[in-house]
This record gives structure tokens, sequence and C-alpha cells, in this order.
């Protein structure tokens, strides 16, 4: 995994969760009693027990999904309000500021599937459909209409997976190269 991939908190936190779940599992299979003391589970059923914990970690994936996708969204936006600035030191100056400005405080609002949208020809096309379909069921998960169809379901692992990837492409495609970098710091 990358460093600085900033999903890498939110997947290690879920993939411990993960675990927690499968150790409670294998713990309550033994029924060993020290360990599910003041628990909900003293007293119940093995079943009753694994209902509770796949339950428990349907939730904990979907909540997951929603903090990977916002975590996602926050890089997405500030990489875009970093890349601005560099508008903001244009030609005309005076407009090119204001442009910046106007930009940056107000790329915050736009639909985000719109801001994706911004990244066309660029980043692959069906690793944006990819996206577009995660946010979708981030949505889902997040209001849970009931007169709305679910949309395809994303696992976190896939979520991690697709969203880390288009981290990557909008770096390689929108960080200068640091020779660029440097000469540009010479001229400036």
């Amino acid at each position: 995994m990358n460093s600085d991939n900033p999903l890498d908190p939110v997947y290690k936190a879920f993939s411990v969760a993960s675990d927690c779940f499968k150790v409670a599992t294998r713990t309550i299979q033994v029924q060993h009693e020290e360990l599910i003391r003041r628990t909900q589970f003293i007293g119940a059923t093995e079943e009753e027990a694994n209902t509770v914990l796949q339950d428990a970690a349907k939730q904990a994936a979907d909540l997951a999904i929603l903090a990977l996708f916002a975590t996602f969204e926050r890089f997405v936006i500030e990489h875009l309000q970093t890349a601005n600035r560099l508008l903001a030191e244009g030609y005309p100056q005076q407009y090119s500021a204001k442009l910046a400005e106007k930009f940056e405080s107000e790329v915050e609002y736009w639909r985000f599937g719109e801001i994706l949208n911004l990244f066309k020809g660029e980043v692959d096309a069906d690793l944006i459909g990819q996206v577009k379909q995660i946010k979708q069921y981030r949505d889902w998960i997040a209001h849970q209409n009931p007169n709305k169809p679910t949309p395809t379901q994303a696992t976190p692992e896939t979520a991690f997976d697709v969203l880390t990837r288009m981290i990557e492409q909008i770096r390689l495609t929108h960080t200068p190269p640091a020779e660029q970098e440097a000469a540009e710091a010479a001229i400036g």
C-alpha cells in the first residue's frame, strides 16, 4: 500500500474491525465464558450471536465505504483547490486571481459527479465510471431511500482499490514533474 494514500487509515481501521468480528465469532463458537462475560453474547445461542455479528459486519462494511468515499472526495476537492492556486498566478493577473478565488470557494458545492467529469481524458473513463458507481452506493447507504432501488453494491476492498487507483491516476496526470517544478522555481 502507498504510504501517502489518504485512504489507508480508513481501510486499515475496517480491516481491524473485520478481524475483531472473526475473533468474536470464534470466541462465541467455543463459548469462552470469561471472554464474553458482560457482553450481549452471554446466554445467546450461537445462531443468535452469529446473526448479530453478521449484521454488525455488514454495517461496518457500509460505514467503511462511507468513510472511504468521504476521504476520497476531500482528496479530490483539495487537489483541485491546490491546482487552482497555480491558475491564480496566470494572466491576466487580476482576472485570473478572481477566477481562482471563485473556483476555490465554490468547488466545495459542485456536484461530485461533475467534478469527476473534469478528469475525463486524463483518467481512464471506466475508472471514473466505477468511482461513480461507488458514489451511488455510498449515497444509498447514507440515505437508504426505500423508494429508490439498491444500486450495485461495493465492498470496502473494492472501494479502496478503485478509489486508490483514481487517486494515483489524478496524481500521475496532475503533478508536474520534479524537473519542471525546479525550473519554475528558478524562474519565479
